[in-house]
């Protein structure tokens, strides 16, 4: 870094807006994506509506790896993907760290209000993302879950589970089988962080944002994904996403719905206590039912 590129807070941003020459939308705070990453809404010198996405390489290597990865999708795959994706309009790539501006693509809507036909379509488009043929070395990307199971069982995980998951102890037992099994699925082109929060709704279709996930790993981590990340609302993926996924890529249900049970069940077990704190209690509760419903499916069939 030189002299000229110290790192102060909005250093990044203000440089990316005066080269981009965009406004901030001061009435919209900046939101935060778990990487650490700030999102502003922004207008571009034509009016246009666009987000700035800023990752100071102050966040750290993961987080500045994570944004590069995404950088390099919208450059490199964004146009061959079979989904939509936010037009990318221009980034910098400093020292200070990566900036990213993206056309506005759609709206948000929550969970609870999909539509069946939403979910139908977001099923078939996940399964053309998972046909593409992407060399395995070109795009690693760390996996979390698995790490997590690999590593020592943190106190938080214990804590959180004891007498609420009663088979708690037999899944910690048995966490090394349940991650080989896990990694033994066929290796795809995954989103990474696929839930509802992360696509937005454009007439008939969807938009698939924030790709600093995205990399080789199983199809089943993005469809778990939607089903863990919408339980706390009281949602769940309904059968039509499943159906629609399948119609297009072909594949046992059965098959899938078991290695869904498992990637849900351990994502919830290992990961999830981490983020119970941005949740209400509700949503806490809703979790834990969900939780000890997958495990006795997970263990009536195994």
């Amino acid at each position: 870094m030189t002299g000229d590129e110290i790192d102060k807070p909005g250093e990044l941003m203000s440089r990316a807006v005066r080269e981009f020459g965009i406004t901030i939308d001061h009435g919209a705070g900046p939101s935060d994506a778990r990487s650490g990453a700030a999102v502003h809404r922004v207008r571009t010198p034509g009016g246009s509506a666009a987000y700035l996405k800023v990752t100071r390489a102050i966040l750290g290597s993961a987080a500045l790896e994570a944004a590069h990865r995404e950088l390099r999708f919208y450059r490199q795959l964004a146009a061959e993907v079979p989904v939509q994706t936010p037009p990318f309009l221009d980034a910098l790539d400093t020292a200070l760290g990566v900036a990213v501006l993206l056309a506005a693509a759609g709206r948000q809507v929550k969970v609870r209000a999909w539509s069946d036909a939403a979910w139908s379509k977001l099923g078939r488009d996940l399964a053309g993302l998972h046909a593409v043929r992407v060399a395995r070395q070109d795009w690693v990307r760390p996996d979390s879950l698995l790490d997590a199971m690999s590593a020592p069982v943190c106190d938080i995980v214990t804590r959180f589970w004891t007498g609420i998951l009663p088979m708690l102890s037999d899944l910690l037992d048995c966490r090394e089988a349940l991650r080989d099994e896990l990694a033994a699925q066929p290796a795809v082109l995954v989103h990474g962080d696929c839930h509802t929060g992360n696509i937005v709704h454009a007439g008939d279709g969807l938009v698939f944002c924030d790709w600093q996930c995205t990399g080789v790993g199983r199809a089943t981590s993005d469809l778990a994904m939607l089903g863990a990340r919408a339980a706390p609302a009281g949602a769940a993926v309904p059968r039509d996403a499943i159906t629609a996924y399948l119609n297009h890529r072909g594949g046992d249900v059965s098959q899938l719905e078991r290695k869904l049970i498992l990637e849900q069940l351990v994502i919830f077990v290992f990961q999830w206590s981490r983020f119970a704190a941005y949740n209400s209690p509700a949503g806490i509760a809703r979790v834990h039912d969900r939780t000890r419903q997958l495990a006795a499916k997970w263990f009536a069939t195994s």
